[in-house]
């Protein structure tokens, strides 16, 4: 049974951790306090302590050592990146309208399918679960092929909260757990696990469109992609992007945001932290030479003019050799903005353009030729956008909204 406060507030979770073929107890998670921000605090459970293989779930910021770390401030960073944030969040409130939901209850009402290799369950021998204030279980709905439009419609008509309950219970099955601001849902096919993105009301061009053209060119400028697709729907694109938290047998891949190696709080978007610091961090935790990769991403991000490049859009994986960056993900133009949230590195400015970008390189431990060459590539890539523009369909109206990018 949940530990559930007289006020209906989760007081206890037990950390599950994916080791070897299937999950662990790692730790508990307690909660204090009856408002609605209450302080969180995390222990690991000396079985996990005593398991051959285990992992810390953060080795920064939660070392596998027996203590007691503090919430950001209701829960260790680590533990929010695999729970809900704007979109997933809004799902679960528009669901269970009036009930009070925190940190505990956010990360109690994921699934083991939930980003990255933790779950969540109400004790080491009940094993992972998922909780609903109301006391329901999911139902197990099918998300095969001919389920997508159908959840397409059901994201479309919650951003515009006009959703049906069963919409909204089908929403709630499908993304209780999932990160971002903008629609979408977990989706499987015969294929494997994708994150299906679908367009919002607010959006100013074919949004999942353009992301694939811009995920196109960064591929094309030789950073690590996801494999992606288009589909259409009753004349509205859905972008599918294919899971690298997973292996493809589905074994979870541990996650985490740059935020949560910066030690930045989850609910912080703008940030004094730099690409150079992201760089850092990942050196620190084993990555092997991730300066060259973050410049790498620095030009493409400021040459697509992504200005969304906020510390929980990088991250780092562990396949089970040691962790590395991940590819690429969330990358769309906004001509609007003229500055990146991450500035290139202390000491240069934060303006989204190429050449200050570019003029970072010292900060990066490159030599001059090297960098150079990496601007070579992106300038190239950049330069395919017509070519990219065509493949993916991209309609006139859009192409000319988006003359300003770099390249065309």
């Amino acid at each position: 049974m949940w530990h559930v406060s007289p006020t209906g507030r989760l007081d206890r979770l037990t950390v599950f951790k994916h080791v070897g073929r299937g999950y662990v107890p790692a730790g508990e998670m307690t909660f204090e306090g009856g408002e609605f921000l209450r302080p969180g605090a995390f222990q690991y459970d000396q079985s996990y302590l005593e398991t051959p293989g285990a992992t810390p779930l953060d080795p920064l910021g939660l070392p596998i050592v027996s203590q007691v770390f503090q919430g950001v401030p209701e829960a260790p960073l680590a533990l929010l990146d695999t729970g809900p944030e704007g979109w997933g969040r809004s799902v679960l409130a528009m669901a269970f309208e009036g009930s009070v939901l925190g940190a505990a209850e956010f990360l109690a009402a994921g699934t083991t399918n939930r980003t990255g290799d933790l779950a969540f369950g109400a004790s080491a021998e009940a094993g992972p679960g998922h909780w609903r204030p109301d006391g329901s279980q999911s139902l197990g709905r099918s998300n095969q092929c001919d389920d997508l439009e159908a959840f397409m419609l059901a994201a479309i008509a919650a951003d515009e909260s006009d959703a049906t309950a069963d919409q909204i219970a089908m929403l709630v099955r499908a993304c209780a757990d999932i990160g971002g601001a903008r629609p979408k849902v977990r989706w499987r096919d015969r294929e494997g696990g994708w994150i299906a993105k679908f367009p919002t009301w607010g959006d100013k061009f074919d949004d999942p469109r353009i992301e694939a053209v811009c995920l196109d060119v960064a591929e094309a400028a030789r950073l690590p992609i996801p494999e992606r697709r288009l589909m259409t729907f009753s004349g509205k694109t859905v972008l599918l992007v294919r899971r690298f938290d997973r292996s493809e047998d589905g074994k979870p891949y541990a996650y985490l945001s740059m935020g949560t190696l910066l030690n930045e709080p989850a609910s912080s978007y703008g940030t004094t932290r730099t690409y150079r610091d992201m760089a850092a961090a990942s050196r620190a935790i084993g990555v092997e030479a991730p300066e060259e990769q973050m410049y790498r991403r620095l030009l493409v991000n400021a040459s697509l003019h992504n200005t969304d490049d906020h510390l929980r859009n990088h991250a780092v994986i562990n396949t089970g050799e040691g962790w590395e960056l991940s590819p690429v993900f969330d990358v769309v133009p906004n001509l609007g903005r003229k500055r990146h949230v991450c500035a290139p590195a202390p000491g240069f400015g934060d303006e989204c353009n190429p050449r200050t970008a570019f003029a970072s390189y010292t900060a990066f431990g490159l030599p001059l030729e090297r960098a150079e060459a990496m601007l070579d590539d992106v300038m190239s890539a950049m330069g395919q956008l017509p070519e990219f523009f065509d493949r993916r369909e991209v309609s006139q109206a859009d192409r000319v909204l988006l003359r300003g990018l770099k390249g065309q």
